[in-house]
């Protein structure tokens, strides 16, 4: 199962590619298509999956992404699989983003120095991890009940 789902516009790819490198090495199973697809896979059929199988969704909410009509689709694609979503921006004021996504707490890299949007990045990966360890003790304790129910 994939932990992150970047989604963004191709003019953001740099952005996207930094994203996904540094989510890997706190060591999140992350999803970004121009590295985890495989050659010869059919893009949408292969990136919507991924994003189905996806906890969290990042959306790279540049001015770009935001008039793309595949962002956007994958956008309510991730709406209607109620995933954890993360606009992140840095070339728009958030009272720019379109006005559902304004529901969905933002991360503002405008400004920042690479090491403070590495910070950011790692609180972002550590809000992951510790939603991912609360649904493994939570599976922990449902197997522990099943087993001793069993006997």
């Amino acid at each position: 199962m994939t932990d992150v789902f970047i989604s963004h516009s191709q003019a953001d790819l740099p952005l996207a590619e930094f994203l996904h490198r540094h989510l890997k090495q706190e060591g999140l199973n992350v999803y970004l298509a121009s590295v985890s697809m495989p050659p010869g896979e059919r893009w949408m059929p292969h990136i919507m999956e991924s994003l189905r199988g996806s906890t969290w969704v990042l959306c790279l909410a540049s001015r770009t992404a935001c008039a793309s009509p595949w962002v956007m689709q994958e956008m309510g694609a991730a709406i209607v699989g109620n995933k954890k979503l993360i606009p992140i921006i840095w070339d728009q004021p958030a009272d720019a983003l379109p006005g559902w996504m304004k529901e969905f707490q933002a991360v503002n890299l405008a400004g920042t120095s690479q090491q403070e949007a590495v910070a950011a990045i790692g609180r972002i990966a550590e809000a992951i991890k510790a939603e991912k360890q609360k649904g493994l003790v939570i599976l922990g304790l449902l197997v522990a009940g099943l087993v001793a129910f069993g006997k």
